[in-house]
């Protein structure tokens, strides 16, 4: 295969509607030349009752080939696996591995109105090399408004020099590519943690009009901020954990996801 985007797609089992999918097929990277879809089609038992009552458990050939076909007329290349392992954090880690994709599109959890994600979900987010598109909104169109969420406060720190910067040229790829507006927030706690607002604006390459620096809970800021500029995807980032900490909710990623109702957001870890 040539050179080209390498997309994972990750197939929830007992959906029928898959917003993943639909969103990798708009993304126009995959008609790329050499450019190549995996899906990933599983169950992540964290959020899917396993009774054999379940009829959702259970699918036929018409069900693949309703997927398969949307892949088939857009002209993308693809492949696929089924998995049954009930470690599905590793079970999607281990499938990139091996497929070395450049970007992952996960459907949103299926307790979405309440802006849930399994522990497995979370982990993930904390641990996947690529970045992983969360898509949300059943209304999938191509991308009008990008909002890059940054904490330049601690730019002298490695880890979040290295986020922010990956949130930074991704939305300036994702702005390019789209003709698509691209803004960036970044909220502090206090006066005394006032951002250097020119320093956001030389490593975002933004005018002062596309960069909001607000003092208060980063979750408040940066959703109220994506709802007035009527954002459609927000760019954050998320710090992987040690041991059991991995796989438990609670950072300031995940508030803010939870406040991002109806958005699509990009994670990068």
């Amino acid at each position: 295969m040539a050179d080209g985007r390498k997309v994972l797609v990750i197939i929830e089992a007992t959906q029928n509607q898959h917003l993943a999918l639909e969103r990798a097929v708009i993304t126009s990277e995959i008609k790329e030349p050499g450019s190549h879809v995996h899906l990933f089609i599983s169950v992540d038992n964290e959020n899917t009752k396993l009774s054999a009552d379940n009829d959702d458990l259970y699918r036929d050939d018409v069900w693949l080939n309703a997927i398969t076909d949307k892949l088939k007329n857009a002209g993308a290349s693809f492949s696929f696996e089924l998995c049954w392992s009930n470690e599905w954090q590793k079970a999607v880690l281990a499938s990139a591995q091996r497929f070395q994709p450049d970007h992952i599109f996960m459907p949103d959890s299926q307790d979405s109105k309440k802006g849930l994600f399994s522990n497995q979900q979370w982990a993930l987010l904390r641990t996947s090399v690529a970045p992983v598109t969360i898509v949300r909104s059943s209304d999938i169109k191509p991308r009008k408004k990008i909002l890059a969420a940054i904490n330049i406060q601690k730019q002298d720190e490695a880890e979040y020099a290295r986020l922010n910067e990956k949130i930074l040229i991704e939305g300036q790829n994702i702005a390019k590519h789209y003709d698509t507006d691209f803004f960036v927030v970044n909220a502090y706690k206090d006066s005394m943690h006032f951002p250097d607002r020119q320093r956001i604006m030389k490593i975002s390459g933004l005018p002062t009009d596309r960069v909001h620096a607000e003092e208060g809970d980063p979750a408040t800021v940066i959703s109220r901020y994506a709802k007035e500029i009527d954002a459609d995807t927000v760019l954050i980032g998320t710090l992987a954990r040690q041991g059991t900490k991995a796989l438990m909710k609670g950072n300031t990623s995940e508030k803010v996801l939870s406040k991002l109702e109806g958005l699509d957001v990009i994670a990068f870890s």
